[in-house]
C-alpha cells in the first residue's frame, strides 16, 4: 500500500465542483483490485464512505473509490473538494468530491484508493446559498446527520453520490 500526503493536486486541470480543496488528505493506493464479471460503462462507480465525529470533535471521513485499472491514476493526482452550505429548504449539507483528471472508460477491473481527512468547519469551506436570506448563520458541520460523497471526473453528469450517516466515534 502506498500512502501520499496531498499537497499540490491536479484538480485544477479538471472542471471542478464548487467548494474548497481540503489540504490534509492522506491517499492510499490499496494493494488489491476489484474485478467484476462484466465491463461497466464509463461512468464512475459510487464511493464507499465512513464518517464519524471523533473524541476531539472533528468530523473524520474515509472515502474508498474505485478507478479503472486502465487509467493509471497517480495517488498524488487525487484531491478532495468540500462544498458546505444550505439547501433551498434551509437544511445544512456537505458534499465531498474526490477529483481526478482521467477520461473514463469501460472496464471490469478497478484499482482501489482510500482517502482519509477531516472536514473543514470554517468560513473557508462554506459557500452561502444565494437564494436564502443573507443573515443565515454558517451551520456547524458537526451538526450534520449525513454527508454526500462523489467520485468526480471531468464528466460531472456521470458522477453519482453516496449518502452516508454521520456516526459518533467509538473510543
Amino acid at each position: 500500500m502506498s500512502k501520499t500526503n496531498q499537497k499540490d493536486s491536479s484538480c485544477e486541470k479538471t472542471v471542478r465542483p464548487a467548494g474548497i480543496e481540503i489540504q490534509k488528505v492522506i491517499v492510499s493506493k490499496l494493494d488489491f483490485q476489484i474485478k467484476f464479471p462484466s465491463p461497466r460503462h464509463n461512468k464512475p462507480l459510487p464511493p464507499t464512505v465512513q464518517v464519524a465525529i471523533n473524541n476531539t470533535k472533528e468530523m473524520e471521513i474515509s472515502i474508498v473509490v474505485f478507478v479503472s485499472e486502465n487509467t493509471n491514476v497517480d495517488p498524488n493526482n487525487l484531491c478532495v473538494i468540500q462544498d458546505f452550505s444550505y439547501t433551498n429548504d434551509q437544511m445544512p449539507y456537505a458534499n465531498f468530491y474526490v477529483c481526478y483528471d482521467v477520461t473514463p472508460e469501460s472496464c471490469s477491473t478497478f484499482n482501489v484508493f482510500q482517502l482519509t481527512f477531516n472536514a473543514i468547519n470554517s468560513p473557508k469551506g462554506y459557500t452561502p446559498n444565494i437564494t436564502l436570506p443573507n443573515d443565515m448563520p454558517m451551520p456547524n458541520i458537526l451538526d450534520l446527520k449525513e454527508i454526500v460523497s462523489f467520485l468526480w471526473d471531468e464528466d460531472p453528469v456521470g458522477s453519482r453520490g453516496t449518502v452516508t450517516t454521520v456516526q459518533q466515534g467509538v473510543g
